[in-house]
């Protein structure tokens, strides 16, 4: 696991858009750009949140980032957790990994709460997240149509307070 570079945004941009293309985990339509890319990678950066890749000998074969969760203030230590797996790598680990180290970087950064939204028919991610401490926080009905199907979008959420025993 290391820090993303702007040499690994082409291959974060291939595997998003693969998923784009073939999976409601994501609900964008149409493919990311590579400007486009670009220009998310730098918004991240610029506000101090990660972008971590899985480096498996020179290929990414993953990559997670952190988002702010809401632009208004009182949010501030709540982020935003996104996560997606090369399709050659998934039941490999790889998701697992991703999602320590970006808890991580969340404690470093002294982050209070952090979300995941996950389609309901992802089953393996739900299952990742909840191993990884993660607990439902709730669900959204019919959120996003996509492939020809309505989807529903849990939400789950890490407690980082509860590692530090304060609740403030």
């Amino acid at each position: 696991m290391r820090a993303a570079t702007t040499a690994d945004l082409a291959a974060i941009n291939e595997i998003y858009n693969f998923y784009v293309a073939t999976s409601p985990a994501t609900f964008d339509l149409e493919p990311m750009t590579d400007s486009w890319r670009r220009d998310w990678f730098e918004a991240r950066r610029s506000a101090g949140y990660p972008v971590l890749v899985a480096d498996a000998a020179g290929e990414v074969a993953g990559w997670c980032c952190l988002s702010a969760w809401s632009p208004k203030k009182a949010y501030l230590k709540t982020a935003d957790e996104s996560i997606y797996i090369a399709d050659g790598w998934r039941g490999q680990g790889v998701g697992k990994a991703l999602v320590g180290a970006i808890l991580a970087e969340a404690r470093s950064m002294d982050l209070h709460v952090v979300m995941a939204g996950i389609v309901g028919c992802q089953e393996p991610s739900l299952a990742l997240h909840r191993s990884m401490g993660f607990e439902e926080a709730g669900r959204y009905a019919h959120m996003g149509y996509k492939l020809g199907a309505w989807h529903n979008l849990h939400w789950y959420q890490r407690h980082l307070w509860r590692e530090t025993g304060r609740d403030s």
